[in-house]
């Protein structure tokens, strides 16, 4: 509720913010336009994740699209709010696998996710591209800054979604939400056998001001709709699954 200039200013007293609360108040309750889940007051909290206002751009989209018994792909999960948010949306006849390779943020979703056992969410701990292996990762200055490059300083588990799919590891989406912090091009370009196939809809956060050209770039020729928005929303225009290759 602070002036954005007072924020910034005050910024660097978060941890210490979040460590006091942490210990006076170690759950909260967020309460949400699609329903309440409790959350575990860590790191990677925020204000907005607990006013539940967090990234309201997304939820508007999320609620738009993911549908009771969908099955929603949260590829950079974070922290858990958007993969709790889907659940409650997609209900107890849906699913939603959250994909997070950052150790740190991995942690802090596992412990939400205790917390709210009701909800279907899986957790696989992997970084989605075009190709499987493992790959250098960099945690970034912040929760939400981790991202793949050659001089990171750990190394995690890289896998594409057509594999992961083809070989029955998840089931088949509606919903694939991608915010990769700049390896959107390559999460889409492993997923291209399932986006003709399955046709889900795709909610891509921005990164920079190439992300939308890029995914405009891979999915047109896919016969997608892609509407250059908050977030970049590409919807096929044929809804009925592919028959072929």
């Amino acid at each position: 509720m602070l002036p954005a200039g007072l924020k910034y200013k005050l910024k660097r007293l978060r941890p210490a913010y979040v460590s006091i609360l942490s210990r006076l108040q170690p759950t909260s309750t967020v309460k949400t336009s699609a329903g309440e889940f409790s959350w575990k007051i860590d790191a990677p909290t925020s204000q907005q994740i607990l006013r539940g206002c967090y990234e309201p751009y997304m939820q508007a989209a999320f609620t738009r699209h993911v549908r009771p018994g969908g099955v929603v792909y949260d590829i950079g999960a974070h922290a858990g709010f958007h993969s709790l948010f889907c659940a409650l949306l997609a209900g107890p006849t849906g699913r939603v696998i959250a994909f997070e390779p950052n150790p740190g943020n991995l942690r802090s979703l596992t412990a939400q996710l205790e917390l709210n056992p009701s909800l279907n969410v899986t957790v696989l701990p992997y970084a989605i591209l075009d190709r499987n292996g493992d790959v250098r990762f960099e945690a970034g200055g912040g929760s939400s800054e981790g991202h793949i490059s050659e001089a990171g300083s750990f190394t995690v588990e890289g896998r594409c979604l057509d594999s992961l799919v083809e070989q029955g590891s998840v089931p088949p989406p509606s919903v694939i939400k991608i915010d990769v912090e700049g390896a959107e091009e390559q999460a889409i370009t492993g997923a291209l056998q399932v986006l003709r196939r399955y046709r889900p809809v795709v909610l891509c956060d921005r990164n920079d001001d190439t992300t939308e050209t890029k995914v405009r770039r891979l999915l047109t020729p896919l016969d997608y709709n892609v509407m250059g928005d908050w977030p970049i929303v590409a919807v096929a225009a044929v809804t009925a699954p592919a028959t072929g290759k």
